[in-house]
């Protein structure tokens, strides 16, 4: 029928939820939550045993290879019980006792393989329920044998076409491991279909990160940890399981060891030069999902499509600057005072761009407006510094930071720069396939324009609280090759806030749900991959307010 097998217990997944089946089949999801993991322990007590037993007038084998040339399948079995002259199979699940199509489907497959092995006639088989400990005997009719049979070519035909089903959006989504993957609740919303959705945590992505910017030390593994060396000293150490992403900045060495390990584990190493400048990272295996790859380049090579996506990342961004300089203003004791004029004029400009954006009709007319909005946004940007703390701040300069208040700006994007890859990748995109920023070798384009939105509420939030809560200070840079840098102490101080930062919890404008900034991140690639795929008719940037 098909080179392709499936495994027997996707075709259980496949009737269970066919979108699910497309997740962990077609793109390589496997998520992990507490009821996969229960699962699978208890799954393991059941195959410890492989060899042949007899129990009674029974002979009992365990962990039968069963496969199907003609059918396209494959799996094992969780027992064969043989009887007499009659043979059966016998399929373990965790629940108590029910009546699901899914999981009689699954043991009349098996029974089918069976016939096919033995050439003998398999009636019927047993589903074992661990809860209860009882079992519950399954007639393979011709009814079900026909509707296993249909739902096996149905799963191949998914297989070849390789379209992604509509959400389900009922009670199978309730305590599905893919289901922050899927977000059947939020695309209902956007599609119109429902109310706002009210449980879903997008809780994917990273979590710890390791900053490592002592100069001369080394990253190195023993069994189940990372460690952080210098001079013989372990200075930090870090079992694996806890780690999402190491973030090294400057010289410090990685043994070849702790690297194959990082990337087995799917730990990406972020490089960052030793005055804070994204260089790149050390990313795991390339995500299997091609098919949403490809979608990213179909719509990468539209022009009308990139336009669109550019204006929602532009507009993302200036909604933001003007909301972060009018938080300002609100601040004042006294918005008639005349030193806030050039505020309420920049404010007034930003305004203007922002309204322009809707109607733009080339990216290079867009480049234009982000460029004036930013340029009246840093222009604003000592009115959100508190008198006294000794940073002066003109304009924005980039390579190298013309002033302290410029190195921490830079610092805090080439943070936020990492983290937007490293959601990319968790979702299964391509960072290096921008559609607004213009394509180049080894720029991150994909992330530079999800990072538009977060720049102002993120990166900028961290460099206005460490000036004005006296955090950081003038002394606390050095200057060098004709710029400023954070020194190794303050870039500390640097990291925890931006981590303080991430994990600030804010209700989503659109769904209305709380979820950490880091939450966000991730979230927002995902609601992008769904624009990207068709699941969804535009993708709607993060604005606060």
């Amino acid at each position: 029928m098909s080179e392709t097998y499936i495994p027997i217990s996707q075709i259980n997944t496949y009737v269970f939820c066919p979108r699910r089946f497309y997740y962990e089949t077609i793109e390589g999801h496997q998520v992990i939550n507490e009821h996969v993991e229960e699962g699978k322990i208890k799954h393991e007590n059941v195959h410890t045993e492989v060899t042949d037993r007899k129990k009674g007038d029974r002979i009992i084998s365990r962990r039968q290879y069963l496969a199907s040339d003609s059918l396209g399948i494959s799996g094992f079995t969780d027992l064969v019980e043989e009887k007499g002259d009659t043979l059966y199979p016998v399929e373990y699940k965790k629940a108590g006792v029910g009546d699901w199509l899914n999981d009689q489907v699954q043991l009349c497959l098996q029974g089918l393989l069976l016939e096919e092995k033995t050439g003998k006639s398999i009636p019927h088989g047993y589903m074992y329920y661990i809860g209860s400990k009882r079992r519950r005997k399954v007639l393979f009719n011709k009814e079900l044998r026909e509707t296993t049979l249909r739902c096996v070519t149905e799963a191949h035909s998914l297989l070849e076409t390789q379209k992604i089903p509509k959400p389900v959006h009922d009670n199978r989504c309730n305590g599905c491991s893919v289901r922050p993957i899927c977000l059947p609740d939020e695309i209902a919303f956007l599609n119109e279909l429902d109310e706002r959705p009210k449980r879903i945590k997008p809780a994917l992505g990273i979590d710890n990160i390791l900053y490592i910017d002592e100069q001369g030390c080394a990253i190195k593994k023993t069994g189940e940890r990372i460690l952080v060396v210098k001079e013989n000293e372990v200075i930090r150490d870090i079992p694996l399981i806890h780690l999402g992403q190491v973030v090294i900045s400057g010289n410090v060495n990685i043994t070849t060891p702790a690297m194959q390990t990082l990337l087995h584990e799917g730990i990406p190493v972020v490089f960052l030069s030793a005055y804070g400048r994204y260089h790149g990272a050390l990313t795991p295996q390339v995500s299997r999902n091609s098919i949403l790859r490809h979608a990213q380049h179909r719509v990468a090579n539209d022009t009308n499509a990139c336009l669109n996506l550019s204006k929602s990342f532009i507009h993302g961004k200036i909604a933001n600057m003007r909301t972060t300089l009018q938080r300002r203003k609100w601040q004042a004791e006294n918005d008639t005072d005349p030193t806030l004029t050039p505020l309420l004029d920049n404010i007034k400009s930003i305004q203007t761009m922002e309204k322009r954006v809707e109607t733009a009709t080339e990216i290079t007319e867009l480049l234009g407006l982000e460029g004036n909005a930013s340029a009246a946004y840093f222009r604003s940007f000592t009115f959100m510094l508190k008198d006294g703390m000794g940073f002066d701040f003109e304009k924005r300069s980039r390579r190298p930071p013309a002033d302290p208040t410029n190195a921490m700006l830079s610092f805090a994007y080439s943070l936020l720069t990492a983290d937007i890859s490293s959601a990319i990748q968790t979702v299964g995109l391509d960072p290096y396939i921008g559609l607004y920023h213009q394509l180049k070798y080894g720029k991150p384009s994909l992330a530079l324009d999800l990072m538009e939105e977060f720049r102002p509420i993120i990166a900028d939030s961290v460099v206005i609280t460490l000036i004005n809560n006296r955090r950081i200070k003038p002394e606390d840079f050095t200057q060098s090759h004709g710029g400023w840098f954070l020194n190794d102490k303050s870039r500390k101080t640097f990291y925890a806030a931006y981590e303080t930062r991430k994990n600030e919890t804010i209700t989503h404008p659109v769904f209305k749900y709380k979820l950490t900034f880091r939450r966000v991140m991730e979230l927002q690639v995902r609601l992008l991959a769904k624009y990207l795929t068709g699941e969804i008719e535009e993708y709607t940037p993060l604005t606060v307010k």
